[in-house]
């Protein structure tokens, strides 16, 4: 039967309790979980008991669960769903080839924890922002685009959402510049995100040290103080998914 992965510990870290713990995770979730260890790392996995014909929510969520729950406890190289391998010699194989790269890694995320933070335009602000940076372009219109008729508010209309556009970009990135500036003061793990819609001004994922959450959330308190006409948000913490990433062999 296929074996399923959900994490990869380094054992001298974590040799103590690891094997009470998943004792006591198997008999609280049900699922019977396994360790298998090699080159100084254990990997937590069990046995996928039941063929699955398609991917449902409640098994995403219930292996993320799992992940989440192992995370808290334990500084972890986390697995995402549908790492599954077909025998126990696969594992012993992976952990392996990958020793030196999953020994680094887990040194970067040893007590450390993920969190997202993102700022977002409010709509409110964000359509009187529009509204101002509008009336600004249009009062500051170059001579040569000066004229009724229709090539020339065509071009008209072209350069104002050009320059709508560039102060926004400028809006943007002063403020990331700042955050950047007082995040590095607690970690220098930072990961920026492709904005997926025009309302993100900051989408990010930061590592920090367990020991540095109330550095953190003091610094979000200090930011939503600063923009009050925008959407601050905080999640986590999480397992390090952004910081783990592994090219394997």
């Amino acid at each position: 039967m296929p074996i399923i992965m959900y994490a990869i510990l380094d054992t001298r870290v974590n040799n103590e309790d690891i094997s009470h713990f998943i004792e006591h995770l198997s008999f609280e979730s049900n699922i019977q979980f396994e360790l298998i260890s090699s080159h100084e790392l254990t990997a937590v996995v069990s046995i996928q008991t039941e063929s699955k014909s398609a991917i449902s929510q409640a098994d995403v969520l219930t292996y993320a669960g799992i992940v989440d729950i192992i995370a808290q406890k334990h500084s972890i190289l986390p697995m995402r769903y549908g790492s599954v391998v077909s025998s126990y010699a696969d594992i012993t194989n992976l952990l392996d080839k990958n020793a030196e790269s999953f020994h680094r890694v887990l040194k970067k995320i040893s007590n450390k924890e993920e969190y997202s933070l993102r700022l977002l335009f409010s709509h409110q602000h964000q359509d009187a922002d529009f509204n101002k940076e509008s009336s600004d372009a249009t009062q500051s219109v170059p001579d040569i685009l000066q004229g009724k008729s229709e090539n020339k508010q065509y071009l008209l209309k072209k350069y104002q959402k050009h320059i709508i556009e560039e102060q926004r970009i400028q809006y943007i990135e002063n403020i990331q510049s700042k955050v950047i500036i007082d995040l590095k003061k607690i970690t220098e793990y930072i990961e920026f995100n492709k904005k997926v819609t025009p309302a993100f001004i900051i989408d990010a994922v930061i590592l920090i040290e367990k020991s540095a959450k109330g550095e953190l959330l003091a610094f979000v308190g200090q930011l939503k103080s600063k923009y009050p006409e925008h959407n601050v948000i905080l999640t986590g913490p999480w397992p390090p998914y952004n910081f783990a990433q592994i090219k394997l062999e």
